[in-house]
């Protein structure tokens, strides 16, 4: 079995590595010298508690999987199915909003003569935002987009057919400058994050 100085020096050059950061960029984001982080991957000392707290959050990795042998294969796979829980989560939301969708349009349509369909047309930018906001911590900028396009759209596209008898097309027109004002937002915002 490997001795801690080495384990921890392992996992900090993988991930150091896997981020691909240099060991002085490391050690700005720490305010620490260069000299110190190489001496961290040499297992000459350790950091300190503190220390690994600040490189867990950097890394984006629980503190206890830098003290693990494989650390950046274990994160990965902690990773993949934390990612797996999440879209059943949003999954499982959606769903939710279709099946009282269906329960509401069983009722409507046995006991009144409205236009029941509508419901399931509403129901398309209910998903939305419900994925939006279960998506916002879990998934990447591109999702998050797509996600408020589709909601867009569709919040358009049932006003556009809830009152289809006044010729609400103009709506549409009123969805380009947003969609546009979506798009250099997320643009922008993504360029400032490299």
């Amino acid at each position: 079995m490997k001795d801690i100085k080495e384990i921890i020096a392992q996992n900090l050059i993988e991930l150091r590595k896997k981020n691909n950061l240099t060991q002085n960029e490391l050690a700005e984001k720490l305010n620490y010298s260069d000299n110190t982080i190489s001496r961290w991957e040499h297992a000459e000392i350790t950091p300190s508690i503190e220390t690994l707290d600040q490189i867990a959050k950097i890394y984006s990795v629980p503190v206890e999987s830098l003290l693990k042998e494989n650390a950046t294969a274990q994160s990965e796979k902690e990773k993949r199915i934390d990612i797996a829980k999440h879209i059943a989560t949003i999954i499982i939301c959606v769903c939710q909003v279709w099946l009282f969708a269906a329960i509401g349009f069983f009722y409507i349509h046995t006991t009144t003569s409205q236009i029941a369909w509508m419901l399931f047309v509403w129901a398309i930018p209910l998903s939305c935002i419900i994925a939006f906001m279960l998506s916002l911590r879990w998934h990447n900028k591109i999702t998050n987009f797509v996600l408020l396009s589709v909601l867009l759209w569709s919040t358009i596209s049932s006003f556009y057919l809830q009152y289809l008898q006044y010729n609400l097309y103009l709506l549409f027109i009123i969805g380009i400058p947003i969609q546009t004002s979506l798009a250099i937002y997320f643009f922008m915002k993504r360029k400032d994050k490299k």
